[in-house]
């Protein structure tokens, strides 16, 4: 079997960049929590291991007559390419619907997603709360590349105006997603999306210009998947 296709068909963990590349890889307890009770692997259970910064290894799982969970590695490491160079910058959407943006745009390869707070926002994060909320939004994303098989982790940076977001690119500056703008091309590697209450005059000023996704009015995270 290929490294590609073993990547793909074996279980997938994130583990501390300084294991990749030892005979023997330690596991955190969300991890063996994946492998052994959600995927229910035993012993000598092909997985394979990425650090999150594109290096991975194939490995076999190892239980001891403890319980205790570790990766034996297999062969040399290997290295992933990087999905995209994408940096999708989103308004905060209500409920559970961050979740499934923030596990779409990881399957999808975005490589950096910055939570905004928009003019218009309906969700704002109190500064007490933005450590927990953005820990269980990073915690999505990593689950979501376990799923997906990346190597290389989503970013999610915690939350900053979009007025402040949009003065930040000097040259590369962001586009913002707004009905009757040009068409969305390849090298629009950072891209805007609005809350649901639209944007505002000042936020649809800056930037680089504006660009369309389509001819419907897209909820934030559909708009951030599209």
């Amino acid at each position: 079997m290929t490294p590609d296709a073993l990547r793909t068909s074996a279980a997938h963990v994130l583990v501390d960049a300084a294991s990749i590349g030892e005979p023997v890889i330690a596991l955190d307890d969300d991890e063996v929590h994946h492998l052994r009770r959600v995927l229910r692997l035993r012993p000598g259970a092909a997985v394979t291991a990425t650090d999150g910064r594109g290096a991975w290894v194939a490995a076999e799982l190892a239980i001891d007559h403890a319980g205790h969970a570790e990766l034996w590695a297999v062969g040399e490491p290997h290295r992933g390419e990087h999905p995209s160079s994408l940096e999708l910058a989103a308004a905060i959407p209500k409920g559970d619907r961050l979740d499934w943006m923030v596990q779409k745009v990881t399957e999808l390869g975005a490589a950096r997603l910055v939570l905004l707070h928009a003019d218009h926002s309906v969700v704002r994060w109190p500064p007490e709360r933005i450590d927990r909320h953005l820990a269980r939004a990073q915690r999505v994303a990593d689950e979501a590349l376990r799923q997906s098989r990346r190597t290389w982790r989503l970013e999610v940076a915690p939350p900053i105006t979009a007025a402040d977001y949009l003065g930040s690119g000097g040259a590369s500056s962001p586009v913002v997603a707004e009905p009757g703008g040009r068409p969305l091309s390849a090298d629009d590697q950072r891209v805007e999306i609005g809350p649901e209450g639209g944007w505002s005059e000042r936020e649809l000023a800056g930037g680089g210009g504006t660009v369309d996704l389509g001819p419907m009015i897209l909820r934030t995270e559909t708009a951030a998947v599209a």
